[in-house]
């Protein structure tokens, strides 16, 4: 089972070399029978191309449980979708479900670089005239009206400020529409780039310079990370802001990994003792953190850990 929005991590092997990327679902639990995900190619995308490339109807292929947080909530509210290229995917996604499941306008503004490279064009307009007064659909060509800008995005919005919102693109278009959204509306966003680095505030600067070293030789805590991979147990040292996959790589394992961005969980396990913080958590609901899930590429312990790759 899965949830609307969410996204699978492919495992493939390409020329000796294993590799996992994340790919969401643009089918719904509501409205489709088969889990379906869209792959588009990249010029330079190994995976993409070696999907398009090599699997054909009746092969088999790894993946994951699906997985993430860029789901519905369960509100009346208006739905708002901002897309920039292939992220229309987990919003097409977000927008079966709604429509199917509830009784709640969506409203969806795609931004392409041009009409030739917008996809579902012929989903999306079977779904507005299936769902008519309550599913419209704004295209935005780059080619034919420059880049999408804060003012079309506030625009767009209208009287809707207190929808949900749901952004996915690339980074520069996911920030512009962030910001241009005028509220008070909730925004959810879908990131499949990397995480950008955290802010340390003065404050937090401070704090560092008055927490005494645990380890005075060397500046890094007291306590070791244990990490169970298959077959193979290793125990390293912690070393300061060093992320448990960091630990393992350091350790001599090859832990399964792919965004390094806490956004695509590949990177999960399971915490079996001590405590961890997570810098960015855009992959594991509530409960699966409550369970001692964690994302081990944005989780760095505060404690001795021990942790299961299971």
């Amino acid at each position: 089972a899965y949830k609307a929005g969410q996204f699978c991590t492919f495992k493939v092997r390409v020329d000796g070399t294993e590799l996992y990327r994340s790919y969401s679902m643009s089918s719904a639990p509501e409205t489709d029978t088969e889990l379906m995900t869209t792959v588009k190619r990249v010029p330079d995308g190994v995976v993409s191309n070696w999907l398009h490339d090599n699997v054909a109807e009746g092969d088999e292929v790894e993946l994951t449980q699906p997985a993430g947080t860029f789901c519905l909530r369960e509100t009346d509210a208006p739905l708002l979708g901002f897309s920039g290229g292939s992220g229309i995917t987990p919003i097409l996604s977000l927008a079966k479900s709604a429509l199917a499941a509830t009784d709640r306008q969506v409203r969806l503004l795609c931004a392409d670089r041009d009409a030739a490279s917008a996809i579902f064009d012929s989903v999306l307009a079977d779904l507005v005239d299936r769902y008519p007064g309550r599913l419209s659909v704004v295209r935005h060509f780059d080619d034919e009206s420059g880049l999408l800008d804060p003012a079309a995005v506030t625009t767009f919005v209208g009287p809707d400020g207190a929808a949900d919102m749901y952004v996915c693109g690339p980074e520069l278009f996911m920030e512009m529409v962030e910001m241009a959204l005028p509220g008070p509306g909730q925004v959810f966003s879908e990131r499949f780039g990397a995480a950008a680095e955290p802010i340390m505030t003065a404050a937090d600067e401070a704090s560092t310079a008055q927490a005494p070293a645990n380890d005075a030789s060397t500046g890094d805590p007291e306590g070791t990370v244990t990490i169970l991979l298959g077959s193979k147990n290793i125990t390293v040292p912690r070393r300061a802001n060093e992320t448990i996959l960091e630990s393992a790589r350091r350790g001599g394992l090859a832990p399964p990994f792919s965004c390094e961005a806490g956004n695509c969980a590949t990177c999960i396990a399971k915490l079996i003792s001590g405590s961890a913080t997570m810098r960015v958590n855009d992959a594991l609901d509530e409960d699966e953190v409550e369970e001692g899930y964690i994302l081990t590429c944005q989780a760095v312990p505060d404690t001795t850990v021990e942790v299961d790759y299971e």
